[in-house]
């Protein structure tokens, strides 16, 4: 029998020829979009999936005074992040429910399950399931044990286990509005803390490792580990016994005067190191917001006045008008003044705080009595150009420089604006405003033979060598140090400045054989928003430094809306007295007898 032949039909072939083309052309075009269109996001989540990377947190440097005292510390924790998504994907696989993963999580964490339940389902703005979201943090390691060993036998690999860190802060609310405060992220907020922020907070490290398909680490590769480097130290100028004694003192002036608030500041008048910063009432800068939840009175307490606030000096002006005056030589020390209790200035009657007048004075008079009328006729021989080069050059109207966040300016009366009236009530401390460590820095340029030192916090920076050890890596360095007045008018002034503490209007602050200079202020607080002065509301001041021919230290006191009596002499020199007799005492300083 013969083979029968089997007849193919062309259009049998050029369909089957069309159907492999095709296949192959929609292959062709799968494999373009992979690996090439898609190659990269593809082989990135390909990497994700079969890598494991942490972020490794450096540890914030520490906070410390002069003598190596802890203020500031961060101590090691841990944080918690899920991977939503690898979470889902897991319970689908191993047919668990997302209620008994969160039970087990929140049970070692000793938090409650509900809240981990509500956190489950987050999403990002195009609503898929979040990848890092933060569970927890400032765990400490006893739970993160649990939750480690948890992790590892339930193959819970969408739990990310992270270092992190908590700011510490050993002394409460010590020095609590220069140091500042840290956010949940370790980051400076304001003070200290956010001034040197990028010292202290170090360079994050990385761990990156492989994974097999169980997401477990395999043994036998290769770990990539860049360890992190952490923050420098920051060491101040503050002397934690000093601090101790001006916040001690602080506290019990606030209560004694009743006052609306208290601000003691100390500081080397030679070389503007600031020993004692301390504003009264005050917070835990471990529990900084204490409970307040409106916004506007927490950055009320969290100001810090003695740079964040500006007012009218009122008399402890003084000092810069009479430095003025001596130094252009408008006036010298045995110059005649009289006051018969008031001046008028272009027909506006300004009156001393004595209204029957002090008649017949010297140039230490009127600064030992405070004597407006005197200051104003010093004002005007000195002008309004000329005393408003000393006003800025004393550093008024601009940042002293100080290492704090949000120091104020000041407001100065623009010598093209002043009118004779202005001149006379900026010669006895209104009209312009500064903030009290301005007025601290214009006494110290006179305690410090006529030159202006910049009031700092920062000693040095210290950080580790390769080697472990201690190396110094900033040390202070003095940018704005400049010749302010004469070596001869600031040792006049500063003899002046002691005699109107031992027999003038600062005589409550005076300690025999201590030689203690200084000068009181009354001033009247200005409206805000507003012409004139609030009615019955004053700030008590008192500035001083000693010994006056050779200063140790420096100080300045503020007593907000005191209640009852409001004279500087009256309420701030005594305080300023105990601050004096405290300090020295404490620096095994004795007084010299007479």
């Amino acid at each position: 029998m013969r083979n029968k032949k089997i007849k193919i039909k062309p259009i049998r072939i050029k369909a089957t020829f069309i159907i492999y083309l095709l296949v192959f052309l929609l292959l062709s075009v799968q494999l373009f979009r992979r690996m090439v269109i898609q190659g990269e996001f593809l082989g990135n989540k390909a990497e994700r999936q079969f890598i494991n990377e942490a972020k490794i947190s450096p540890k914030r440097g520490s906070i410390l005074d002069r003598n190596g005292r802890e203020l500031a510390v961060s101590a090691d924790v841990y944080k918690v992040n899920l991977d939503l998504l690898a979470m889902q994907e897991y319970c689908v696989r191993y047919k668990r429910t997302k209620e008994e993963v969160s039970e087990e999580i929140s049970e070692a964490l000793s938090i409650d399950n509900n809240k981990v339940i509500s956190m489950l389902d987050k999403t990002d703005n195009n609503g898929r399931l979040l990848r890092g979201m933060t569970l927890e943090r400032k765990i400490e390691k006893d739970k993160i044990d649990k939750l480690r060993e948890i992790r590892k036998t339930k193959r819970y690999n969408f739990m990310i286990i992270e270092n992190d860190s908590t700011r510490l802060y050993p002394n409460n609310n010590f020095l609590a509005h220069a140091l500042g405060i840290v956010d949940l992220e370790g980051e400076g907020v304001f003070g200290l803390e956010k001034y040197y922020d990028k010292e202290l907070m170090g360079l994050s490290g990385i761990r990156i490792a492989e994974l097999d398909k169980n997401a477990s680490e395999l043994p036998y590769e290769d770990v990539v580990y860049t360890e992190a480097v952490n923050g420098k130290d920051v060491i101040l100028t503050i002397d934690e016994n000093i601090q101790y004694i001006a916040q001690t003192i602080a506290d019990k002036a606030l209560k004694d005067t009743k006052a609306k608030g208290v601000t003691i500041i100390v500081t080397n008048p030679r070389n503007g190191e600031v020993l004692a910063m301390v504003n009264k009432p005050d917070f835990n800068l471990n529990d900084p917001r204490m409970g307040i939840v409106d916004n506007e009175r927490l950055q009320q307490l969290w100001r810090n006045k003695a740079v964040n606030d500006v007012f009218e000096p009122g008399s402890t002006f003084k000092i810069t008008t009479i430095s003025a005056a001596l130094e252009e030589k408008v006036t010298f020390v045995n110059d005649d003044f009289y006051c018969n209790g008031f001046t008028i200035v272009n027909g506006t009657k300004l009156k001393c705080w004595k209204e029957t007048g002090h008649g017949a004075e010297k140039l230490i008079d009127i600064l030992e009595n405070s004597c407006n009328p005197g200051f104003i006729e010093l004002g005007r021989r000195i002008g309004q150009e000329r005393l408003n080069k000393y006003i800025y050059d004393f550093g008024f109207g601009k940042p002293s420089g100080i290492d704090l966040t949000g120091e104020a300016s000041g407001i100065i009366k623009p010598t093209d604006q002043m009118t004779d009236l202005d001149l006379a009530t900026i010669s006895f401390g209104q009209t312009d405003a500064a903030s009290p460590i301005q007025i601290l820095a214009a006494l110290n340029t006179i305690m410090n033979d006529g030159i202006y030192s910049t009031p700092h916090l920062m000693k040095e920076i210290v950080g580790a060598d390769k080697n472990g050890g201690i190396t110094v890596s900033k040390p202070y360095e003095e940018k704005n140090q400049r010749q302010v007045i004469s070596k001869v008018t600031s040792n006049s002034v500063a003899k002046m400045l002691e005699e109107t503490v031992s027999k003038g209007s600062g005589k409550q602050a005076y300690i025999e054989g201590l030689g203690i200079a200084g000068k009181t202020g009354t001033a009247q607080k200005a409206k805000i928003g507003g012409k004139g002065y609030v009615e019955g509301k004053y700030i008590a001041s008192f500035i001083g430094a000693a010994p006056y021919d050779n200063p140790k230290i420096s100080v300045f006191v503020s007593i907000d809306e005191p209640e009852g009596e409001h004279f500087g002499g009256v309420i701030a020199s005594p305080v300023a007295k105990e601050l004096f007799q405290q300090i020295f005492n404490q620096m095994a300083i004795n007084p010299v007898k007479q």
